[in-house]
């Protein structure tokens, strides 16, 4: 291979709405990526969720301390929100904009992942994705997959057909749970490699290195950090009161806006309150991945409402020895016990399989 660095342009789910574990997997594959040696950018060809009239009605609202009724919080809460994803995004993802798919510059390969990036939910609010998220402006030798998930069990009849057909141009075909590798299986008759979710590529030296404090957040004080994506049950609740007498501990909400402090908060502020917790209770997927990171007690609770996320968890789990966290599990498990010892022995495999696949996928020595 000629001195000449390759080209790689990752394509991800580079959501307008701020989503934590999204925006640190794409951190951690252009990491990967530049480890290797190679150029790498990211694509992003969403809509931005504040558009220009809304800042300007922002502003409006700020001079004149005018707000109307059902604005209030939204506005003093919300935006700061999105600028701290932007900001993120600016300081660490190396971004692409396009609106259409001849913009995309040229690359020698495009990789594909990690995140929901084959979830068919994704398609039908922009259906550009269906062909940007199957790589179906890319010749196949320039076809890489890292870790991307479907995040169901099985594929809605009406997309078998597609999947099967762009996935067969695919060289090498890898993704993040087992139930992904069955459903390609399935439709292909190609065997998929199973690959850990980039976050775990790195470990917790690499994620402290963008890791901030967030400001006005006391983490001297002994917490309990929640993270729930689909709401909170009364069970969950309960418990989380029964956690706090148990520990002495504050619970912190990073998605409460009445702890405003916690709901502005950005993916580097994210990575400090997680290594700094008593505990984290949770039902997102990345949640658990850096608590295991960060050696960190954690509970998983089914997600209340929405999608069954439960695919992907169950393959993290099994995968490193993690199974008692499941609080549904009916498996022993102290709620400080966090020895990880045999799951870190099994990262350490996973991540070389991981980068070998990577390797032989862009034909990197």
């Amino acid at each position: 291979m000629s001195d000449k660095k390759l080209k790689v342009t990752i394509i991800t789910i580079y959501d307008p709405m701020p989503n934590i574990g999204n925006r640190l997997q794409n951190y951690a594959v252009q990491k990967i990526m530049e480890d290797l040696g190679v150029q790498v950018d990211t694509i992003s060809f969403e809509k931005p969720i504040i558009t220009g009239k809304q800042k300007i009605k922002e502003i409006a609202q700020r001079l004149t301390g005018y707000r109307l009724p059902g604005d209030k919080v939204y506005w003093n809460l919300f935006p700061k929100r999105i600028r701290s994803f932007e900001l993120f995004n600016r300081e660490y993802i190396h971004t692409q904009r396009i609106r259409k798919i001849e913009q995309i510059k040229p690359a020698d390969y495009y990789v594909i992942g990690s995140d929901q990036v084959w979830n068919p939910k994704w398609y039908t609010d922009n259906m550009l994705k269906k062909d940007i998220f199957l790589l179906r402006f890319a010749k196949p030798e320039q076809k890489v997959c890292f870790s991307p998930s479907f995040s169901v069990e099985k594929l809605p009849n009406e997309w078998e057909h597609w999947f099967k057909e762009n996935l067969s141009s695919f060289p090498m075909l890898g993704v993040r749970e087992e139930a992904g590798a069955k459903i390609i299986k399935e439709l292909t008759g190609k065997d998929a490699v199973v690959t850990i979710d980039p976050t775990l590529m790195l470990d917790q030296e690499e994620w402290n290195k963008i890791a901030t404090k967030p400001k006005n957040v006391d983490c001297s004080r002994s917490y309990i950090l929640t993270y729930f994506i689909g709401g909170r049950s009364e069970r969950i609740n309960m418990d989380l009161r029964k956690y706090a007498r148990e520990l002495n501990a504050v619970v912190y909400n990073l998605f409460d806006m009445s702890q405003s402090c916690l709901y502005t908060t950005g993916p580097s502020d994210f990575l400090y309150l997680i290594s700094n917790a008593k505990l984290v209770v949770t039902d997102s997927f990345h949640a658990c991945v850096f608590s295991f990171i960060y050696g960190k007690p954690f509970l998983l609770y089914k997600r209340v409402g929405g999608q069954n996320m439960m695919s992907r968890m169950d393959t993290l789990f099994q995968k490193f020895d993690l199974e008692r966290k499941f609080v549904d599990s009916r498996l022993e498990n102290d709620l400080l016990e966090c020895n990880y010892q045999q799951g870190y022995e099994v990262l350490i495999e996973e991540r070389k399989k991981a980068l070998q696949f990577l390797k032989d996928s862009m034909h990197i020595e």
